[in-house]
């Protein structure tokens, strides 16, 4: 080691420190230490080298990035322009480190990875601050939010975000702590807990009723009042008019193309209750709407809906031990949905 790069080297570790410990130094007061301003490339073309080299290539380094293997070949350029050193020796569609490659090549890599490391940490730390609950449109009125509510009676300190988002939905990627929905089966890998199961009854308006049903038997009402819900293409086990008619003890296929077909249950209880036909909705979906009750309220059967609704807890490989308090308020949380199966 010659005395110019010792004195550069201890140059570089002096101001290090004065960067570490005096975090609110401005650059003028760097100067004047002696402390050059950093020169980095842009760190997009630092992110390309060095998934270009982990990966073995443009192509799969384009592939982690979700870019272009062009786009990344282009970043890689501005590093090496910045530098005035080549990177890469770039034959026969591959690519080699050159000795400037090989030497940036440890110190990139060990940096990004602390920078990454450091992001984590923060964004962990900024999860573990809240709880993030997902459901869907139909249960968030009637059955998350009281659940929130009584929670957040309890654990005023506790941050809450509440979602309302279609299935599946990538519960690791988007940090979330419990995701209330019908459709367990798209979460395999992860926990499920049963919360209650639902039918389906025969809605109309009294008005609609004394208009429409002859002698009030439901079972006899047109096709053309008859409203079906689309439960979306990859649903085929709900419960359908047919279905409901044989529940009845008539064997009755109505045609659907005469009905009001409609995407949802929400969607179709809000047509029946302006009086436009019948609809089979969901108790919950009814009880959430000012305490009503089907009509008539026992006069006939309900339609067992296919899923039950549950609570899905994200299952991480490994929890980390600080996530410990968090787990318990989770879990507290889940314990007052559970509840909400019991006012109905």
């Amino acid at each position: 080691m010659n005395a110019s790069f010792a004195f550069l080297q201890s140059l570089g570790e002096a101001c290090w420190r004065s960067r570490s410990k005096n975090v609110n130094l401005d650059q003028e007061n760097l100067m004047q230490q002696g402390c050059p301003a950093m020169r980095l490339p842009p760190l997009n073309s630092l992110k390309a080298f060095e998934a270009s080299v982990r990966l073995g290539g443009f192509t799969a380094a384009a592939s982690e990035l979700g870019v272009s293997p062009a786009a990344v070949s282009m970043q890689v350029k501005k590093a090496e322009d910045f530098l005035g050193k080549t990177l890469f020796r770039r034959t026969n569609n591959s690519l080699h480190l050159t000795d400037a490659g090989r030497y940036y090549y440890p110190t990139i890599s060990d940096a990004l990875m602390s920078i990454s490391v450091a992001t984590d940490q923060l964004l962990e730390n900024e999860a573990r601050s809240r709880i993030v609950i997902s459901t869907i449109q139909s249960l968030a009125e009637k059955w998350v939010a009281p659940a929130v509510s009584r929670f957040r009676s309890i654990h005023p300190d506790i941050g809450l975000e509440l979602r309302i988002e279609s299935d599946p939905v990538d519960l690791l990627r988007t940090q979330t702590d419990i995701r209330v929905t019908s459709e367990g089966h798209l979460y395999p890998q992860h926990i499920s807990v049963p919360l209650f199961t639902d039918s389906v009854f025969p809605y109309f308006t009294e008005q609609f009723q004394k208009q429409n049903l002859v002698k009030e038997d439901l079972t006899k009402a047109p096709d053309n009042l008859l409203i079906h819900t689309d439960w979306g293409e990859q649903y085929a086990s709900y419960p359908t008019w047919s279905a409901w008619f044989r529940a009845a003890g008539t064997a009755r296929t109505p045609d659907v193309r005469k009905g009001l077909r409609v995407g949802g249950a929400a969607v179709a209880f809000a047509l029946a209750s302006q009086g436009a036909g019948v609809a089979l909705v969901p108790k919950m979906v009814i009880s959430a709407q000012s305490g009503s009750e089907p009509y008539p309220q026992s006069e006939w059967p309900g339609l067992p809906l296919p899923y039950a609704f549950v609570a899905i807890l994200p299952k991480h490989a490994a929890p980390p031990h600080e996530n410990r308090r968090k787990a318990a308020l989770v879990q507290a949380l889940l314990s007052n949905l559970t509840q909400i199966d019991e006012q109905t």
